[in-house]
């Protein structure tokens, strides 16, 4: 038998570095960085409608989940917190009947949103804070928010770019109605791990299959990623950012602690399809079976 790491389908798109890694300043051991130092090439890289997996797969998946259908009106209010240039936040401010709050932490990127809706006019407010400090020392919510406001929170492939995890949980619990829900959408922790999972294949009689190969996964870690590996890879400099991998438990957990309780789980495949050969029939059975994304919504306790 001849087994072999395979990197087909596994590209930086296929592994979710469609969106560079977000990491705060200031906790120990943190390679100081920020969305600025990236913010014009990730704006022309998602562009107006998003990724292709934005369009295919997360915003289909965040509107159902959060119950905003075709043709139904719902009056609520969302925040969409690490809401970068605003892709999800136009989606869903384009619903009838939704405002939306989006906040980043990178005031570059508030800016390209904001250029954006100059010319939509919808009804989104943006505001530039910091993820872990959406409240106070004294209790308050941060300038252009307000506490026990909003009917949903988004954070779309974000989390695993942000920590610590618990002041986040605890400002959405904060900012959430009694009634709110936290929806939570990040790279699959189980099978997709920069740096420390790949697709493997193996040759067979039957012409082979692909399954996903996990060298790491309970122990958390931070995890450098070159934003522009193309320029690293002939030299030149490029920002490195950091991509914090924790297992499954530790969101449940913290989720709990901070009073969210998670009440819907869906893991989410990639919609892609090979092209016409030898193993197509095998790379397709993989990824219907092994989740790209796994989405997380959460309640109050």
């Amino acid at each position: 038998m001849k087994k072999r790491p395979d990197q087909r389908g596994g590209g930086p798109k296929e592994r979710g570095a469609a969106r560079p890694e977000r990491v705060r300043r200031g906790h120990a051991g943190e390679r100081p960085t920020h969305w600025g130092e990236v913010a014009d090439w990730y704006d022309a890289l998602v562009g107006d409608e998003g990724s292709e997996y934005h369009r295919e797969v997360i915003v289909p998946g965040v509107l159902r989940m959060l119950g905003l259908g075709k043709g139904e009106r719902r009056d609520m209010r969302i925040l969409d917190l690490a809401c970068g240039q605003g892709v999800l936040a136009r989606k869903l401010a384009a619903t009838d009947g939704v405002h939306v709050t989006g906040v980043d932490g990178a005031a570059a990127l508030i800016a390209a949103a904001q250029r954006r809706n100059a010319q939509d006019r919808l009804p989104i407010h943006y505001v530039v804070a910091d993820a872990t400090k959406l409240i106070g020392d004294n209790g308050a919510a941060v300038e252009g928010l307000e506490r026990s406001s909003f009917d949903a929170i988004t954070i779309v492939l974000a989390i695993q770019n942000i920590s610590p995890l618990s002041p986040v949980w605890q400002g959405c619990r904060a900012l959430l109605k009694p009634e709110g829900k936290l929806l939570i959408v990040m790279m699959h922790p189980c099978f997709r791990i920069p740096q420390r999972s790949d697709w493997w294949w193996e040759d067979g009689p039957n012409g082979g299959t692909q399954s996903r190969l996990v060298r790491q996964y309970l122990t958390s870690a931070q995890i450098a990623i070159q934003t522009h590996p193309g320029r690293a890879a002939h030299g030149k400099g490029t920002p490195e950012t950091t991509h914090f991998h924790r297992p499954l438990q530790a969101y449940v957990n913290t989720l709990s602690n901070s009073g969210l309780l998670i009440d819907h789980l869906e893991e989410w495949i990639s919609h892609k399809k090979s092209q016409s050969g030898p193993r197509k029939e095998a790379l397709d059975a993989s990824r219907k079976e092994i989740p790209m994304f796994l989405a997380l919504r959460a309640r109050a306790a």
